[in-house]
């Protein structure tokens, strides 16, 4: 049995990883989001300690009413 390939091995590999190209980017553009996610939860639970610290301080001012 003989196999004829009409194309050659380089454009098989080049076009596979053709292929592949659209879920590399996808795959890192997943990898992003993440950590933008992870940057912006940080942000908020910083934040949410700084109002807990102000409303802290408010109540100190006040007198602890």
């Amino acid at each position: 049995m003989i196999i004829i390939n009409e194309k050659p091995l380089s454009q098989i590999e080049k076009e596979r990883a053709e292929e592949k190209a659209p879920l590399v980017k996808m795959g890192q553009e997943l990898t992003q989001l993440k950590i933008d996610n992870i940057q912006k939860d940080t942000i908020i639970q910083t934040l949410g300690q700084e109002i807990a610290k102000v409303k802290i301080e408010l109540m100190q001012l006040k007198g602890g009413e």
